[in-house]
């Protein structure tokens, strides 16, 4: 008896995590209709200099319960920077470039149960 209660337990368990994995509102939406605008302040970008990185989302609803992680391979280590939200579908951070050259950035982001990576590159001089 005691086996059986624990058999059912796990199974109500897994069921669980199952359901609550799929249960997003926005779990039907395809990473390819999401849109990500990238933008920085400066627009030109100096190695050395802070630079505010400002990425706007579309064809998905994000809110403040939405997280965003800008990632780039520096030194072909990667470095996190955390964004927070601004409103209106937009996140912003901060870093600054050790050096000049050509940089790829990943944009995470992590909304109602769902990631969407999307990739925009950055020249810095």
């Amino acid at each position: 008896m005691k086996r059986q209660f624990i058999a059912f337990a796990v199974i109500m368990i897994a069921i669980a995590a199952l359901m609550g994995c799929s249960s997003g509102k926005q779990a039907d939406i395809e990473a390819a209709d999401v849109q990500a605008v990238l933008t920085t302040k400066p627009e030109r970008i100096q190695a050395g200099d802070p630079v505010e990185l400002r990425v706007a989302f579309s064809g998905i609803e994000v809110t403040n319960e939405a997280s965003v992680t800008f990632d780039f391979r520096t030194e072909e280590k990667p470095k996190m920077v955390n964004a927070s939200f601004d409103g209106d579908g937009t996140f912003a951070g901060e870093f600054t470039f050790p050096e000049k050259g050509k940089y790829a950035m990943y944009i995470h982001l992590y909304a109602d149960g769902i990631h969407v990576t999307k990739k925009k590159m950055v020249d810095v001089q």
